[in-house]
């Protein structure tokens, strides 16, 4: 690279939002050997590295995404920045609007990659600016320069009361059901909405809806797991043909199923489903069964609340 290359690569740097870090760095870092040498002679000694490295630290991305919306920060899922370089040299200040207090954070050997979460949940469906501030270690009367900003919204609060459309009141459980359990897969029965929503690593993968309990004969709330499965088992007690069961407690007592049918092939109706009119069971639609009943494992977690 010419000089005259790496005076522009120099003055562009220069004139960015960084100017105050640029004109102390270059002077601590080379400032005698300008004066001894000639800003010439420092310039054709600079690899293109070494110009890097003059360079205050730039954003490369943000997760989540600048306009992100249905935000829910944890461990598993913290803001993500990253920057184009080490920003050893530099102090690094991550600022929240509004403010979330402390903020907990950390980084890689090279430290060109934050981790960052607030201590405390964010509120509900509120749209938080970030930005990242940056100034040298090396000189602490240099002003902080923004180097970056992002905007995110964090998931809007269950609503007291579900949409009586079922369609919408799925499409409303799959976005806005919290996860409560981050690892691997489990099932979540809302009896208040009666929709189930299957997780996987935290993320909800699909809705349905549900028939529980009726009343005087409700669904139990609790924690359970996948006891045992059959894809089409005959109960004795009620005459009825139980598709994709799933027992939820060892006697199999209560579990999830497909709508139910009798001998002569009559299945109970779809039109069940969004209400409590079970014995005690959860029943699931066609197709929807099916799917719960492939995908879950013998000691999947049930959280019915």
């Amino acid at each position: 690279m010419n000089i005259v290359s790496k005076m522009v690569i120099l003055i562009v740097a220069i004139l960015s939002t960084s100017v105050f870090f640029w004109l102390m760095s270059i002077y601590h870092q080379h400032g005698m050997a300008m004066k001894s040498e000639g800003t010439v002679s420092v310039l054709s000694a600079l690899s293109q590295t070494d110009i890097t490295s003059l360079m205050p630290p730039q954003v490369v991305s943000v997760s989540p995404a600048d306009g992100s919306i249905d935000v829910v920060l944890d461990i598993e899922d913290p803001i993500a920045v990253n920057f184009d370089h080490s920003t050893e040299k530099y102090f690094i200040d991550f600022r929240f609007v509004p403010d979330v207090g402390e903020v907990l954070y950390e980084n890689n050997d090279s430290k060109t990659e934050f981790r960052i979460i607030p201590k405390d949940v964010l509120k509900d469906g509120t749209e938080y600016a970030l930005s990242i501030w940056a100034r040298p270690k090396n000189d602490q009367s240099i002003q902080p320069a923004k180097l970056f900003e992002t905007r995110f919204t964090t998931l809007p609060p269950v609503p007291d009361s579900w949409s009586s459309d079922f369609a919408v009141r799925v499409t409303e459980a799959k976005r806005l059901t919290r996860p409560k359990i981050v690892q691997g897969k489990y099932i979540d029965i809302n009896l208040s909405s009666q929709v189930m929503t299957i997780f996987e690593s935290g993320k909800a993968l699909d809705s349905y809806l549900v028939s529980s309990g009726k009343p005087g004969m409700e669904t139990p709330k609790g924690s359970y797991q996948i006891r045992n499965k059959a894809p089409r088992p005959w109960s004795a007690a009620y005459g009825l043909y139980m598709p994709y069961w799933m027992a939820l407690v060892p006697d199999g007592k209560f579990g999830i199923h497909e709508l139910p049918e009798w001998p002569g092939g009559y299945k109970e109706g779809a039109a069940h489903l969004g209400r409590p009119v079970s014995h005690g069971c959860v029943r699931l639609g066609v197709g929807a069964a099916q799917r719960v009943y492939e995908w879950a494992d013998i000691g999947t977690p049930v959280v019915v609340y």
